[in-house]
């Protein structure tokens, strides 16, 4: 992937909906920070792409949006991302987690175009899967931090203290045939996108 601008109303057309109106709320609460200059269109995610077999590749994604656009999927939308990010919600602690989980569509849609998500899984790993064939499962595990930059998702691939990251147990997975790493913070803006299997 190049450098790529990315507008958030795009993925009710490139992933369900289903998957999307509940994550596009908590993407508009956390990316902008809590300072007018943070809250500028569009916000710039600098991303560390890493294939097997190639070198890593830095690159960027600005992401924006259209508030009208978005509230013609979800009319409540804008208020939704207000209580998010006042914490007025009772998934006041879960907004990063949403966001991530929406920011990997927005990864899916952009380096997999066509795929899709068809399921998001509990307590299994991959989170989102675009295939669910029993013994092969391919999909997108996702995670994301408010704060600590490329360090503190390097701590969540690959581990820290003696226990093992995210990479090392997805691959210890023998029912998993293709999964990615979608890696996301906020301040600073920076992303992981790995591939880990196959």
């Amino acid at each position: 992937m190049t450098a790529a601008a990315y507008s958030l109303e795009k993925l009710y057309a490139d992933q369900d909906a289903d998957w999307v109106i509940d994550t596009i709320p908590a993407v508009l609460a956390w990316i902008p920070g809590r300072t007018k200059k943070r809250a500028t269109q569009p916000f710039t995610f600098e991303i560390e792409h890493i294939v097997a077999g190639q070198p890593a590749a830095n690159t960027s994604l600005s992401l924006s949006w259209d508030i009208a656009a978005l509230e013609m999927h979800d009319r409540e939308v804008r208020s939704r991302a207000r209580r998010m990010r006042e914490a007025r919600t009772a998934q006041r602690e879960h907004v990063t987690e949403l966001a991530a989980y929406g920011l990997a569509l927005v990864f899916v849609s952009l380096l997999m175009p066509g795929r899709r998500i068809v399921l998001m899984r509990r307590g299994l790993p991959p989170d989102l899967v675009f295939d669910i064939t029993p013994t092969c499962v391919r999909g997108v595990e996702v995670a994301g931090r408010a704060q600590g930059g490329v360090a503190a998702l390097e701590r969540i691939r690959d581990g820290s203290g003696g226990s093992p990251g995210k990479a090392a147990n997805l691959l210890a997975r023998p029912d998993i045939a293709e999964v990615h790493l979608s890696l996301w913070c906020a301040s600073p803006r920076v992303a992981i996108m790995q591939q880990i299997k196959p």
